[in-house]
């Protein structure tokens, strides 16, 4: 398959074009409105073409064949775009024209930044604060009805997306995208960190990452070529990675790079995360995406033997802490059916029953029941062992694992910031006792809603549950006590003062209240509804 390349000489005029004609989310969104946005979403390219049919302005000509790869009448190109334009995009290849025709052999979209991203480039750029990035990358199955090619390069999927969002943004020195695919990560990374390196196995995925980061103004991002940790044996201060984690029966189907390890079962994640802790510098931190699988074992017994671990919490060294959130769970079929549909197989073809019953005989071979998808965070232990005594022992390392599917709640600043100071807690309470929680006053989330569930006629409620709006909108059960602890949980009052008020106000012991309100308070500050006030 061709590969893009694009140099200074064109790159000014292709980014001056696709600003000036708003060839972005917000540009494109305006344009054919938010059901033709939302189709293109969910993979349907069909409305956006009834749409852009028969128009010839600028943005819709590039939309045309960027985004639906139509083939378009070579004169009509020109006269829309503009000789200067026509001329720097045909040199470039992200053009070509045959017989008195165009096409764009390379999709092109526009990808919005998460917030904190906005506004950093290290060249002047026609839009003073860019919140996109544009990526070209292969046409893929939104509009193509054929499989893709196994060097097949993928733009921005859902879990692509996931990751960006995901991501912290401190600023920092080194960063790593391992399995760059189109350079997406990599690209964002370069706005908040000096220094990025991107992996991949693919020589075409690593073309694409060179040609948009220049399309984007990111000249501080390195390629190298390689599996996993092969081609960067240095450390870094942030490691982020999409790798080719879904579980794909060996030798039995067709490889696709992008996403297939070359591993069985879940072994490339395992073998990942127990690489990566090596690769993390004293301070380093890492975020992933991942599949893992469910057998039989540990569905009936989650606390089976830990020599047969049964999720990502049990795959990385004592050095680090983890922090695992299940979003998903698929059967076996559920599975099988996304990922060939994923790689363009029609469903009810000779080759769709042939790749299931593949991926149905490989999950069964090892007894798998569900494959998880999640998040996944890393963190180097900063710990100082002449610090620890006999009464103060170091803490233990984080294995924090929860399933939290579901949408998400409304996080202004973004989830990956929900996410980092949530971490920060987590590893605030590892190493807290009880005592040191009596001690501490809390803060409600200003986002905490309280409702209350009576029988007509009663007085007391027979539920109270307590919402909170951020994070993954968690929803609480919790009786009488624990609802006047959040209810007074202004900053002001320890905890062992509102415990020992509302033992009183109860009438119940105070130790066995402070105790149990312990408890409840070490989730609701992991679920954001309470933060010490300090």
């Amino acid at each position: 398959m061709p590969v893009l390349t694009i140099d200074q000489t064109t790159v000014n005029t292709l980014r001056h074009a696709l600003h000036h004609q708003r060839f972005t989310p917000a540009g494109l969104r305006e344009l054919w409105g938010a059901d033709i946005d939302d189709a293109l979403t969910r993979n349907n390219a069909a409305p956006a073409r009834w749409f852009l049919t028969g128009r010839t302005d600028p943005l819709s000509v590039m939309a045309n064949l960027f985004v639906c790869a139509a083939t378009m009448d070579a004169e009509v190109v020109r006269t829309s775009l503009g000789t200067h334009l026509f001329d720097a995009a045909t040199a470039t290849g992200a053009l070509l024209e045959r017989a008195g025709t165009v096409h764009a052999p390379f999709a092109l979209r526009a990808v919005e930044v998460p917030p904190g991203l906005s506004g950093h480039t290290d060249e002047p750029a026609p839009d003073p604060t860019p919140d996109h990035i544009w990526l070209f990358s292969d046409h893929g199955t939104l509009v193509r009805d054929e499989p893709v090619a196994g060097d097949f390069v993928l733009g921005v999927g859902g879990a692509g997306r996931t990751l960006l969002n995901i991501t912290p943004r401190t600023p920092v020195h080194t960063a790593l995208d391992l399995g760059t695919g189109c350079g997406i990560q990599a690209i964002a990374l370069a706005r908040h960190c000096d220094h990025v390196i991107a992996t991949d196995i693919s020589a075409r995925a690593l073309a694409f990452t060179r040609a948009n980061a220049t399309l984007n103004g990111a000249h501080n991002i390195e390629t190298r070529e390689g599996s996993l940790f092969e081609p960067t044996p240095e450390q870094f201060d942030l490691i982020v990675s999409n790798p080719p984690f879904v579980i794909t029966p060996q030798g039995h189907t067709a490889t696709l790079e992008y996403r297939d390890g070359g591993h069985t079962g879940d072994q490339l994640m395992r073998t990942l995360l127990a690489q990566l802790p090596n690769h993390l510098t004293t301070s380093g931190t890492a975020c992933l995406l991942g599949n893992w699988e469910i057998t039989h074992a540990t569905s009936e017994d989650p606390t089976q033997d830990p020599e047969t671990p049964t999720d990502p919490t049990h795959w990385v060294p004592h050095t680090v802490d983890i922090s695992v959130i299940e979003r998903e769970q698929l059967t076996p079929a559920h599975y099988a059916e996304t990922w060939i549909r994923d790689g363009g197989v029609v469903p009810g073809s000779s080759r769709w029953n042939a790749d299931t019953a593949a991926w149905l005989d490989d999950f069964a071979s090892r007894g798998v029941t569900r494959i998880a998808f999640g998040w996944i965070q890393v963190r180097a232990r900063a710990v100082e062992p002449e610090a620890a005594t006999d009464d103060h022992p170091p803490a233990p390392p984080i294995r924090h694992f929860e399933s939290r599917p579901g949408p998400l709640g409304a996080n202004p600043g973004g989830i990956a910031q929900f996410l980092d100071v949530r971490f920060d807690l987590i590893q605030w309470l590892n190493q807290a006792d009880d005592n040191e929680l009596l001690d501490t006053a809390f803060i409600r989330n200003e986002g905490v809603v309280e409702h209350r569930h009576f029988t007509p006629g009663d007085e007391s409620p027979t539920t109270i549950t307590i919402e909170v709006g951020i994070g993954f909108a968690r929803e609480m059960t919790v009786d009488t006590a624990f609802a006047g602890c959040i209810g007074v949980a202004d900053g002001s009052l320890t905890l062992r003062a509102v415990a020992h008020a509302l033992a009183q106000l109860l009438d119940v012991e105070p130790g066995m209240l402070a105790s149990q309100l312990v408890a409840q308070v070490r989730d609701a500050v992991v679920s954001g509804i309470l933060y010490p006030n300090s």
